[in-house]
Parts: structure tokens; C-alpha cells; sequence
């Protein structure tokens, strides 16, 4: 029985015969469906279907590249049981969520949002004062490859940067960084808060009340990481009483967000649908990446991209 590869993300038809000259050995198949998921060793994508055909006792699957950066939705301790590798596509994304978390900030500080919404109404509206980037500070809180790109492009508008990782290891772009438990206490010197954490149980309501309140007044939160982070019902209230004075949402503890949500017609919200990470072509982005880990799995080498600890779930 050949051992399969299977491809569940779309590839350009220059990728795939790539694909074939580096794994030789290996048969390629893009359907779920017609496959014979027992001579399945390697997947790229992911599927629904997926779990039930793991668990099976003759499943063959040793790893899984995942397309996207957060695998909080993934059966993890699956995978641990059947000892199974799984890769994710952290860094993919680093320049889209940057512009995304820029784009939200700079339509909410420049005005840009509401002169839409007044444009709807063909009012003409000249604002007196808008908010100035330069020389404030950003925060970054979960400041991996995408925080340490933002942090860049945050220097160019002259801020200054403080990044909050887990590790302690050393943060490029970076003024200042202090570990996630220092938190609280860092906090308040931030007028602007870019949240970009994964959902772990470590995360979960993270920036809840008593957090917000340890922010400065009228700073302004972004949350482009994953919604689950955030208590929702504390956000609002402390948009409601000033302490935030903007919030740039990509990312909801429910999506859809449903209709009737007090966050669509919230005025002090800018907000994206969860598409802060789309990128102009996915093939383009993933390949790459998933050749890169391909050469050394054939080689048997320890894969050098993107590595989840199941255990952590990052």
C-alpha cells in the first residue's frame, strides 16, 4: 500500500509537481473522500472529518500541517494520544494582522470611521482634534513573529514599544518587554493595547474587568488575537465609561457576532469580521512553509517550522 499525502489546501499546479519530484515515494491525493485514509502519513489542511478518521486504529497520520496560526479548535490531546506532529502556519499571517491592527487603529484615531459613517448621511463634519500616534506608547501583549513586525511599523510612527511574551526571551522592535504574569502591573503605562494571544486556558477572559481597570484612561484596545481573551461584558463597560476610549475588534468570543450584539452599533468600535488574517494567496504564504518542514521530515530530522506543543496548545 503506498504511503499518501494528502492535500486539503488549495496548491498552484507549479507547487504540486514540486511536491511530487520531493517526495517521490509518497502518492499525493487532494480528496478526502476517495482516499484510503488508512496509507494516509501526512496532511496539509484540515477537515472536519478529520477526528473520526485519527481515532480509527488503523489510521497511519504521523503530521499535520495546519494552515493557520491558532489550533485552539483542533483535537489536541487526539493528537498526543497517537503521537501525532502537527505544525501550524504562524508567521503566514504576520503582515496581514499587522495591517489589520494599524488599519483599525488609524481609522478610529484619524477619524476615518466616523467620517464614513457621516459621509452615509452626506453630513460634512470637520473635527477640531484628532488622536496624534506620535510619541505614545503601544503595548503588544503576545508579542510573537506579528508583534515583533508591528512592533517595527509601530517605530516608524514614532512610538514607543513595550512587548509582553510568555517566555522572557528577547523581543526585537521593542523599547521595553516584561513576561505575561508582570501584566497587571505594566499595564497602565500603555495608551495603546494590541492584544494578539492565543486562546490557551492560560488566556482565557485575560483582559477581563479587573484588568481593564489597571489600564490608563481613554486608551485605546485592539484585539487581533483570538476573542476568547477578552470579556466581552467588560468591554463594553469599560467602553461605556470611558476608560477605553477606542476598541478595534477583529476577533469575538462569539462568532458570527450575533445580530442585536450592543458591539455592532457601538460607536467607540471599529470592527472586521475575523479577517484579519487573510492573505492574497494562500498557496503563495503555506507552500513554502510546508516544504521547508517536508525536507527535513524525509530527511527524519526534527521539523524546523511552527511546532505546537499539544500540551500548551502553541
Amino acid at each position: 500500500m503506498p504511503k499518501r499525502i494528502l492535500v486539503l489546501r488549495d496548491l498552484l499546479p507549479e507547487q504540486l509537481e514540486d511536491l511530487k519530484e520531493i517526495a517521490p515515494d509518497y502518492e499525493i491525493t487532494q480528496t478526502l473522500d476517495e482516499t484510503d485514509f488508512a496509507s494516509v502519513e501526512i496532511i496539509l489542511g484540515w477537515d472536519e472529518q478529520l477526528p473520526s478518521l485519527i481515532e480509527h486504529e488503523e489510521s497511519q497520520v504521523k503530521w499535520i500541517q495546519y494552515p493557520f496560526a491558532g489550533v485552539n479548535d483542533l483535537p489536541l490531546k487526539l493528537f498526543e494520544e497517537k503521537d501525532i506532529l502537527l505544525t501550524n502556519g504562524s508567521g503566514i499571517h504576520t503582515y496581514a494582522v499587522t495591517e489589520t491592527a494599524v488599519g483599525l487603529l488609524l481609522g478610529m484615531t484619524r477619524g476615518i470611521i466616523k467620517a464614513t459613517r457621516e459621509r452615509e448621511r452626506e453630513e460634512w463634519v470637520n473635527e477640531d482634534n484628532l488622536y496624534e500616534l506620535n510619541n505614545k506608547t503601544m503595548m503588544i501583549v503576545g508579542a510573537g513573529k506579528i508583534g515583533v513586525h508591528l512592533g517595527q511599523v509601530a517605530k516608524g510612527f514614532n512610538m514607543k514599544t513595550i512587548g509582553i511574551n510568555r517566555s522572557g526571551n528577547e523581543i526585537e522592535n521593542m523599547d521595553e518587554q516584561y513576561v505575561q504574569n508582570e501584566l497587571p502591573e505594566v499595564i497602565g503605562q500603555a495608551d495603546i493595547v494590541v492584544n494578539i494571544l492565543p486562546a490557551t486556558e492560560e488566556t482565557d477572559h485575560l483582559f477581563d474587568e479587573a484588568l481593564f481597570s489597571k489600564m490608563k484612561d481613554h486608551v485605546i484596545f485592539i484585539n487581533v488575537g483570538r476573542g476568547e481573551t477578552v470579556d466581552t461584558e467588560a468591554l463594553l463597560a469599560a467602553l461605556d465609561n470611558g476608560k477605553i476610549l477606542f476598541a478595534g475588534l477583529d476577533v469575538y468570543e462569539e462568532e458570527p457576532l450575533p445580530k442585536g450584539h450592543p458591539l455592532w452599533s457601538h460607536e467607540k468600535v471599529a470592527m472586521t469580521p475575523h479577517i484579519g488574517g487573510r492573505v492574497e494567496s494562500y498557496p503563495k504564504h503555506l507552500y513554502p512553509l510546508f516544504k521547508e518542514n517536508l525536507e527535513a521530515y524525509l530527511k527524519g530530522d526534527p521539523l524546523p517550522q511552527n511546532v505546537v506543543e499539544l500540551e500548551s496548545g502553541y
